[in-house]
């Protein structure tokens, strides 16, 4: 609750902002930005190591743990922040573009303030008080996106979307210090550490791949296609990726939970699946479908006409943020069962295809990037299969079958949108909100509509069930006539025991699921 809600809370702040910024900086201000940023954010990456999250599970937590973990990661941030400003001017040369070198002393500065937030976040997390984490992420990027409004109004132009960056992480360092009290021991025992690296590691090469998997593209079209078609490239990237962090903040990560208690009874975890596919699916194929159909008059309106070169790879990213979506669920189940190490090796495998694709496509310039991209997520989306199948004993057949009725929504909806859009191409040119708010308007309806008339028995139970805990009412109006039969049908759950709340496969790192929550 308190992660959603802040979420879209923060989202009523961040998107004026973006617009805003959008309008007073130009593409090539985006571009040196995003490459100071990637270097800045891969250090913080690196010098993380997971030890945050190995704090965080920990049986019994010692001082000496904190203490120890404090002063490893000030050792291995103190490492990157000379690495990263030792490497500043060949990051400039190897990008051609001067500006870069004199930015990465404020994104080492940024990234510096998010590590010494790492073990208040962690004690935070421990403890399970969600709300001042949410108003800890509040803070930071509400306090970023306004910074970095007010700088590029006073014409700083590139400077000013690192220097927000640097308040917000500051403003989110300095308040988790007041929280959780002064933190500062250099006190290392070894045998300390020793005991958190195991489950450090894991975690520390799973987040790395997956944060290179979604900047390595940027790394490439930056150096390929130049600093001004970067900046149209991650605008239509972080446009489509901000769709997808809002569709699983928290959906991944909570299915994760919920499999992991029926590791151990496969009837009831493939029932379990199916709906967590079938509703996912619903949302996300639904979602992208909708605003890839919209992108040409959302990429306008927005941000303006000179960023119209953003619309296609756009309309691409977003088919791939839809493979993602189901990707990240299907990864939560097989982390069920304790294939972590699976999971790694995967993303490895997507990483080196993105970084391929996207140098062989770059002759067709940022359209073919992201195309790269998507044929990148649906390698992955067959992995992920593999993955589940190895893993659950769930057939071909039986993980696909789920994905139907969302491919169908997605279908009539992005076929309705697109056929809006052409009616009012072929009566005039209206402004594009009015264009925006038909299309809304319809794609609500009409996905209304087939929620409330759907010919997939499965889908209306799980709309039912879903719609009974809101409101009896609810359910009775959006499916009326559901029959609760087949592997959908409603399961009593009773108490958990303790052989289903442990996983059931010994791999390092077997406890770990869910996407990365910010950042690219």
């Amino acid at each position: 609750m308190w992660t959603t809600a802040r979420t879209y809370l923060v989202e009523l702040i961040t998107l004026p902002a973006t617009i805003l910024i959008a309008q007073l900086l130009s593409p090539f201000d985006f571009g040196v930005a995003a490459i100071a940023t990637f270097f800045g954010r891969l250090a913080a990456r690196v010098s993380n190591a997971g030890m945050g999250s190995a704090l965080v599970r920990v049986k019994v937590l010692r001082d000496e743990h904190v203490s120890s973990i404090f002063v490893a990661n000030l050792a291995v941030t103190a490492i990157a922040a000379l690495a990263l400003l030792g490497m500043a001017p060949y990051i400039a040369r190897f990008y051609r573009a001067p500006e870069v070198a004199s930015l990465i002393p404020l994104v080492t500065l940024d990234f510096v303030f998010s590590a010494l937030s790492m073990v208040s976040q962690a004690l935070l997390t421990r403890s399970m008080r969600y709300r001042e984490m949410a108003t800890l992420g509040a803070a930071d990027t509400i306090t970023a996106a306004v910074a970095s409004v007010l700088f590029a109004w006073f014409g700083l132009g590139y400077w000013s979307i690192v220097l927000g960056a640097v308040c917000g992480s500051g403003v989110k360092w300095a308040w988790g210090v007041k929280l959780v009290g002064w933190q500062v021991s250099f006190k290392y025992v070894p045998s300390a550490a020793r005991e958190l690296l195991s489950f450090a590691a894991g975690t520390y090469t799973r987040g790395l791949l997956e944060y290179v998997s979604l900047s390595i593209d940027n790394l490439i079209v930056g150096r390929v296609l130049g600093v001004t078609a970067l900046g149209f490239y991650d605008k239509a990237f972080s446009s489509a990726q901000r769709t997808y962090n809002k569709l699983t903040v928290g959906g991944p990560s909570v299915s994760f939970r919920a499999l992991a208690m029926l590791q151990d009874e496969p009837e009831r975890f493939q029932r379990a699946f199916e709906k967590i596919v079938i509703s996912s699916t619903l949302v996300t194929y639904g979602v992208f479908a909708v605003f890839g159909a919209m992108g040409p008059h959302i990429i306008v309106f927005l941000f303006g006409e000179k960023w119209r070169e953003s619309i296609v790879p756009f309309q691409l990213l977003c088919l791939a943020g839809a493979l993602k979506a189901s990707n990240a669920f299907g990864g939560a189940a097989a982390n069920a069962k304790g294939w972590i190490w699976s999971n790694v090796w995967r993303q490895a495998v997507q990483m080196i295809c993105i970084a391929v694709g996207v140098y062989v496509a770059a002759p067709w310039g940022i359209n073919g990037a992201a195309l790269a991209v998507v044929v990148s997520a649906g390698v992955m989306f067959l992995l992920t299969l593999s993955m589940v199948r190895a893993a659950t004993g769930l057939g071909w057949l039986n993980q696909l079958r789920p994905h139907v009725p969302g491919l169908s929504l997605a279908l009539i909806l992005g076929g309705l949108v697109w056929g809006i859009d052409v009616a009012f191409k072929a009566a005039g040119t209206p402004p594009h909100v009015v264009v925006l708010l038909v299309q809304g308007a319809v794609a609500a309806l009409a996905a209304a509509a087939a929620l409330r008339w759907t010919p997939f028995p499965s889908v209306a139970a799980v709309v039912h069930e879903i719609a009974s805990d809101v409101s009896p009412k609810l359910a009775a109006i959006l499916a009326p006539n559901h029959q609760v039969e087949g592997t959908v049908k409603r399961h009593k759950p009773g108490p958990p025991s303790v052989s289903t709340a442990r996983p059931s496969k010994a791999q390092p790192g077997g406890g770990i699921a869910g996407p990365r929550s910010s950042g690219r």
